[in-house]
């Protein structure tokens, strides 16, 4: 039997950080720029496992739970990459879909002097992930279940609703933007949705301001995260909580997002109780984001205070 399974995206994250990146703001946000057709020099390189299917499977199982992955990956170098490292967490790879006519997904992590950055992604076997590939009897003996983007598979996400509200099981989900734009658009009803933690950032949160309102009657804990500012934890009985973040200096900010969630839902399912929750969330970001890569960061549960 496992603690926790998640069910989500594998990729290689491959990171370049300069300080020679320019920065250029405009109305619509910051953009990261290069001469096009010039040449710069890589203050730093670095290369690991990454997705948040991944991620938050190898923060679990540093939590100390008993952690499968369901992921899909391709029979190549980068797919044996992110295999091998779930592998050394102690994580287990059983339920690894792994297709010789795919490619791992890959993405390319461009990174600011001052730690900011810009992602371009190859989704590759990452978005290939259905409902047919999911180990139900799995699920069915988890204690919990984190789901992460899967690219709008709406076979899927139905089905894996419909088997957890027949169980027992928990469910945490942060969904990516396609699946926030069907739960905006009517097509995912936030009251189908047996979600315990629903979890993403400030502007994620926006794109559901039609439904924000029903979404907090429905759900028991929605968590909205804003960065450098803290977040807010909305109950589903109408108790809101604020949090704040801490100031650390950061080497670049991938996965931050997942090891905050890690610690939540962690602190979450030992009997934390909500503010607990937010600082074991907020000291797992903190440390990730002052190191390269979204897993190096992760912290152990014998780093929190129980």
């Amino acid at each position: 039997m496992h603690d926790v399974t998640t069910i989500g995206s594998a990729t290689v994250d491959i990171f370049m950080k300069s300080p020679d990146f320019q920065l250029q703001p405009t109305q619509e946000g910051v953009l990261l720029c290069q001469t096009y057709g010039g040449k710069i020099d890589v203050e730093e390189f670095f290369w690991q496992s990454g997705g948040a299917g991944t991620n938050t499977a190898v923060g679990f199982a540093r939590m100390g739970f008993r952690t499968a992955a369901v992921v899909e990956i391709g029979k190549d170098i980068f797919g044996q990459n992110v295999y091998d490292e779930l592998q050394k967490e102690h994580v287990d790879t059983d339920y690894i879909v792994s297709e010789v006519n795919e490619q791992t997904a890959v993405s390319t992590v461009l990174i600011s002097g001052q730690g900011g950055r810009s992602i371009l992604t190859h989704r590759g076997a990452s978005g290939m992930l259905e409902a047919r590939d999911v180990p139900w009897d799995l699920l069915q003996n988890s204690r919990w279940v984190h789901l992460s983007n899967v690219s709008a598979n709406t076979e899927l996400l139905f089905q894996l609703f419909d088997h957890i509200r027949s169980s027992l099981v928990g469910l945490s989900w942060n969904p990516g933007r396609k699946e926030l734009q069907l739960i905006a658009d009517g097509k995912i009803q936030p009251a189908h949705i047996p979600c315990d933690i629903l979890m993403m950032n400030k502007e994620e949160w926006e794109i559901l301001q039609p439904v924000q309102e029903v979404l907090i009657e429905n759900i028991e804990q929605v968590v909205i995260t804003d960065g450098k500012n803290g977040g807010n934890v909305y109950m589903k009985h109408h108790y809101d909580y604020q949090y704040k973040a801490s100031e650390v200096k950061a080497v670049q900010e991938t996965g931050a997002g997942d090891a905050f969630l890690v610690g939540y839902v962690s602190a979450h399912i030992l009997g934390k109780d909500i503010e607990e929750a937010c600082q074991w969330g907020v000291k797992n970001a903190s440390n990730v984001i002052q190191h390269m890569g979204a897993k190096t960061g992760l912290l152990h549960r014998r780093d929190f205070s129980m």
